[in-house]
């Protein structure tokens, strides 16, 4: 089973709900943590869990404020490095080219610091 921190899961023992707060190394095993309403803390053996629900996925995606902001940056990007290139000399396709790679360069470059943020999935 696949559980992120923040992920609701239900205790089969008593039927309790609360939320994945990490994973635990015994000396009979692995437990997952889970946080109680009113904040106890237990651990709870992964065969005794059921998911209820996943945490939200994070707003970075497509819609947020910050994602849009860094398209306007690699479009500005894009626009200045093609046309530093048509003002050197170089063809239309050749700008295009560089326009594209400068794009792409700056969304692969926020691509992998928002993957960084979001939690990773542990197997438990």
């Amino acid at each position: 089973m696949q559980l992120a921190i923040g992920d609701v899961v239900r205790d089969r023992s008593d039927m309790a709900l609360g939320t994945v707060a990490g994973a635990a190394e015994q000396a009979d095993g692995s437990v997952v943590v889970i946080q109680l309403s009113g904040g106890e803390l237990r651990q709870v053996r992964r065969y005794d869990l059921e998911l209820v629900g996943r945490r939200p996925e994070s707003e970075a995606g497509g819609g947020s404020v910050a994602s849009w902001g860094i398209r306007g940056v690699a479009f500005v990007v894009a626009t200045l490095g093609g046309g530093a290139e048509l003002a050197s000399g170089g063809g239309w396709l050749l700008a295009s080219l560089v326009g594209l790679g400068s794009s792409s360069a700056v969304m692969t470059a926020f691509q992998a610091v928002q993957r960084m943020a979001v939690p990773r999935r542990i197997h438990v």
